[in-house]
């Protein structure tokens, strides 16, 4: 089976990437409010906070990127039904989601603590960009030449 796993991954992981970043800022608006009196001063923060953010979720997802490649490319040569194989795909991107942050940060998850939030904010992105972006399988065509 041939197919466009490798685009489809990096999709996914750019997409989580650049928005797992913003709507966990826009929790922490909603959470926790504007605590500042200048609302010039609580944009340039956000600003700073969402390129840090960016820098650093691609930085620590690189490699689980490399391996939710190879995943997607494995179930793609076994499964021709693109919406099992999605379904599959959401399954084990939020494993290899929670598992990264699992792994770096050894403190167990807390519904309260910020790095929930942040978890939470890339399992969306990661989850809804692997239905909404296009996963094609195709079947190779057999061409026997004499």
């Amino acid at each position: 089976m041939q197919s466009n796993s490798f685009v489809y991954s990096v999709k996914i992981w750019l997409t989580s990437v650049v928005l797992a970043p913003l709507f966990y800022l826009m929790i922490q608006v909603y959470l926790k409010g504007n605590q500042r009196s200048d609302f010039g001063d609580f944009i340039s923060n956000q600003i700073t906070t969402y390129i840090m953010f960016v820098i650093l979720s691609g930085f620590f997802s690189f490699f689980t990127w490399v391996l939710f490649f190879c995943i997607v490319k494995v179930i793609t040569l076994y499964f021709s039904s693109v919406q099992f194989a999605k379904c599959i795909i959401v399954a084990i991107g939020l494993l290899l989601t929670a598992g990264t942050f699992a792994i770096i940060l050894p403190e167990p998850f807390n519904i309260g603590d910020d790095i929930f939030y942040i978890m939470l904010a890339n399992c969306i992105c990661i989850a809804g960009g692997s239905l909404f972006y296009k996963l094609e399988i195709r079947e190779e065509v057999n061409v026997i030449v004499d």
